[in-house]
């Protein structure tokens, strides 16, 4: 089946506007460099089915986590870990090592920490910072103030006590606490004296290096009961809620019993990326908000909790995949992981691999008695998220226009038995431009996430350089995940006027 290619997204050159209709007063290009946000230029994903002008004979194909073979990857095996080790929580690199700060329940509320050098392999260091039935000798470094610890590096600490900053849901609602070295936490007074802002008790927070910001997707009420809504901040410190309604909510292609528990959001090549806690439960149709009876609304739902895909290029606009299928699903029957799964905050990249960490639970929601959770790993190939692909019969599809000076475009792409992709360059009008015709390209063959298309014309002629161009790849028996013309320069790409 060929999915329509029917959804409008802005222009890449003109991502990622303010939600409020304007334009951010920084560039809306990332400059750090983060391996999974990225920086300009941007890959140009087969999930944003903006760049692609035309297609024919190909398959738009929506791809899942795999898990690791060896999960679970970090085990209850502390008497301080209650229910079991999960994520809500972060993991990210830092100075050559995978540190992970991940959540315990179940015997009090409480924020532990380990860390890997592999991604497989976790210790949990013996840090002396918080005393557990008379003793430091553990891993705790959060007691009873923080659930959903969302640690973020600061990027320009005006304190060497605040290089980094942890976001959770505390007593009275978000709150935040400023550390040293992601170890020692002092929680901070909200300007209000009580919150940052107000919030249900499910809230992911991210840095947004596109707008130079700090972002909250929060859990709140709406008709379709549990959904998600947006708050953002220049400083950390003094939050706005966007709007009264969520950005993020089931709609009518959901089926019976859809709602949304919470969504972590990471900024990946340009795009925001969002992973929807799916809970599979009933909500009650009208009157007023009740605990009790919430639960007898979904006394007879399954109350699993699964994860889904989702995008967007302002936070506020959301696309999912058509048949609303898990992107993480799961454990078989009896599994660790059977019941529920959340996920960190964002996840980290290992080589050729997204490695995507997740909390799992044998039992569904509510049902709390003998419960055990556990940590996991699932990975995606980087880009994975969708593919445009082709079978035995050649298909092809054409770029949007592109602003680029060297004929050469990156492609993370694989064939199968006779496959290849080849491409060829041409005019605004689709028309090959002499030395860059399929013929002249130099086929791919094989599996690779960076591989460089070349022609056997290594230059344009004078006269093509700066005039915008497209590409037209033709594949058979291939994928295409991503591709990068070369020889981009953002100030050929102007920034957004305000509206």
């Amino acid at each position: 089946m060929v999915h329509p290619i029917t959804f409008a997204l802005a222009a890449v050159f003109l991502l990622l506007a303010g939600s409020t209709g304007h334009a951010a007063a920084a560039s809306p290009y990332a400059k750090e460099g983060d391996p999974v946000a990225g920086s300009y230029p941007f890959r140009r994903l087969m999930l944003d089915a903006m760049v692609v002008e035309e297609s024919s004979g190909l398959e738009r194909v929506f791809h899942k986590l795999e898990k690791h073979p060896g999960n679970p990857v970090l085990r209850r095996d502390r008497p301080w870990e209650g229910w079991g080790p999960y994520l809500y929580g972060t993991v990210l690199w830092d100075e050559g090592r995978l540190r992970m700060w991940y959540q315990i329940i179940g015997d009090g509320s409480r924020v532990c920490y380990a860390e890997s050098t592999d991604g497989i392999n976790w210790v949990k260091p013996e840090l002396g910072l918080v005393e557990y039935n008379g003793s430091k000798a553990n891993n705790i470094v959060v007691e009873g103030l923080c659930s959903i610890a969302s640690v973020i590096r600061v990027p320009q600490p005006n304190s060497p006590d605040k290089k980094w900053v942890m976001y959770g849901y505390g007593p009275k609602g978000p709150h935040h606490a400023y550390s040293p070295d992601g170890l020692r936490w002092t929680w901070q007074t909200p300007p209000d004296g009580e919150r940052l802002f107000s919030s249900s008790d499910v809230v992911n927070f991210f840095r947004d290096p596109y707008q130079d910001r700090y972002v909250a997707m929060y859990k709140m009420g709406a008709r379709r009961h549990r959904s998600v809504g947006l708050a953002t901040s220049k400083d950390g410190v003094h939050w706005t809620r966007l709007m009264d309604h969520p950005v993020f909510t089931p709609d009518d292609l959901d089926p019976d019993p859809i709602q949304i528990y919470g969504m972590p959001v990471f900024p990946y090549q340009g795009a925001y990326i969002g992973l929807p806690w799916i809970y599979h439960a009933r909500f009650f149709k009208y009157g007023k908000y009740a605990v009790p009876r919430m639960h007898e609304a979904q006394e007879d739902s399954i109350r699993t909790v699964d994860v889904q895909l989702a995008w967007s290029w302002n936070l506020v606009n959301w696309t999912r995949t058509p048949a609303r299928e898990p992107f993480l699903e799961l454990g078989p029957d009896g599994s660790w992981d059977d019941g529920m799964v959340f996920t960190a905050i964002a996840p980290v990249a290992l080589g050729d691999l997204l490695y995507f960490y997740y909390g799992g639970f044998d039992q569904p929601h509510d049902d709390y008695r003998g419960i055990k959770g556990e940590i996991g790993l699932a990975t995606l190939r980087l880009d994975g998220f969708c593919s445009l692909r082709a079978g035995e019969t050649e298909g092809s599809f054409i770029s949007r226009r592109e602003l680029f000076r060297i004929p050469r475009v990156a492609i993370n792409a694989r064939t199968h038995g006779d496959g290849y992709i080849v491409a060829e360059i041409v005019d605004r009008y689709n028309r090959v431009i002499p030395g860059f015709s399929r013929q002249e390209c130099i086929a791919f063959r094989g599996d690779s996430v960076r591989h460089v298309l070349r022609w056997q014309t290594e230059a344009f002629p004078e006269e093509m350089l700066k005039p915008d161009k497209k590409l037209r790849f033709f594949l058979k028996n291939a994928e295409i995940f991503s591709y990068l013309p070369e020889g981009i320069d953002e100030s050929d790409y102007p920034h957004r006027p305000e509206d």
